[in-house]
């Protein structure tokens, strides 16, 4: 896989984007860190990508999201603790409106 900084890819973005034939995929670094992808993509495989990235950052929030649960202590707590939860806020919400 081909990495290349985000003052490199500056000075030159298409022939990046045309180096994408060859490599597919590009990772472009800030100050020697990982910060972005560019993928291969065109008008035939565009929609499934998009999918595809959507749930990439589903994934990426759900893990976000249990983290969190986890650290806060309400990782163990059961669907009906989560439904009397929810219906607390909803109450809570349609009382300030």
């Amino acid at each position: 896989m081909q990495s290349l900084s985000v003052q490199e890819f500056s000075k030159s973005p298409q022939t990046v984007i045309s180096s994408l034939s060859r490599n597919r995929k590009v990772v472009l670094t800030h100050r020697g860190k990982p910060s972005a992808f560019l993928i291969k993509t065109d008008d035939k495989n565009f929609e499934m990508m998009d999918e595809m990235l959507q749930d990439i950052e589903f994934m990426q929030n759900m893990k976000e999201m249990q983290a969190i649960s986890k650290k806060n202590g309400n990782s163990k707590m059961s669907m009906k603790q989560i439904n009397t939860l929810i219906a607390d806020v909803r109450k809570s919400k349609k009382a300030q409106a």
